[in-house]
């Protein structure tokens, strides 16, 4: 079957519906996001123009697909985007371990809404992290890591979160949407703002984070 991006979180999804052709994968990042908040679970399978079908297995958190995440098709073609009904018995939906399910909606994330705040997040929100991604199944640049960083100590809004790392507000959106489809952040509009100063550049360099990056060959 194919799903509507537009259905009632919870719901099962509706047995046939259209799904338009579609440029980049903003349309995709909503089909994920309605898929987690069903009751019952189901595969994906994505349609995409000059490349093999990408399987999801939220069960198991994987993914399987013949494009390397370095080679991430931003502008991709989809065609067509299934669901696949499945149940906690049935075998997984493509040989395991597959690819971790984090590296995919990292990339799925940025590339997704423009740089503008994805469609499940609220005006005046602040965020923080959950959990630590694991920074070796995605790629990432120095200032990512830095606003991860202080996602990872205290509430911040995205436009917060740009000042601190001297970005453009749509970069720290693209983030913050990452993290989120990746459902690693806590929201707050009651948090308050925490303390943060811009870093220089010197600090920059000599930071942990610098280090953590070099040592993850990054």
């Amino acid at each position: 079957m194919t799903i509507d991006v537009e259905h009632v979180a919870g719901e099962p999804p509706p047995e046939t519906v259209d799904f338009p052709v579609t440029v980049g994968w903003t349309q995709a990042a909503m089909a994920v996001t309605a898929v987690l908040s069903l009751n019952t679970p189901v595969h994906i399978r994505m349609v995409i123009e000059g490349h093999e079908p990408l399987l999801i297995d939220f069960r198991h958190h994987a993914f399987s697909w013949s494009t390397p995440l370095e080679d991430f098709p931003v502008d991709a073609v989809h065609t067509r985007l299934e669901t696949v009904p499945t149940s906690a018995d049935d075998p997984p939906y493509f040989e395991l371990p597959g690819q971790d399910l984090d590296g995919l909606l990292w990339e799925m994330g940025l590339n997704s809404f423009g740089g503008g705040p994805a469609v499940w997040l609220s005006p005046g929100e602040r965020y923080s992290l959950t959990r630590w991604p694991n920074l070796t199944q995605h790629s990432h640049n120095l200032r990512q890591v830095q606003m991860i960083a202080v996602l990872g100590n205290a509430y911040a809004s995205t436009a917060e979160l740009a000042a601190f790392a001297g970005v453009e507000v749509s970069e720290a959106q693209r983030l913050i949407n990452a993290l989120s489809l990746m459902r690693i952040l806590a929201r707050s509009a009651a948090a308050p703002a925490a303390t943060m100063a811009p870093q220089t550049a010197a600090a920059k360099r000599d930071s942990l984070f610098a280090r953590l990056r070099k040592r993850l060959g990054r």
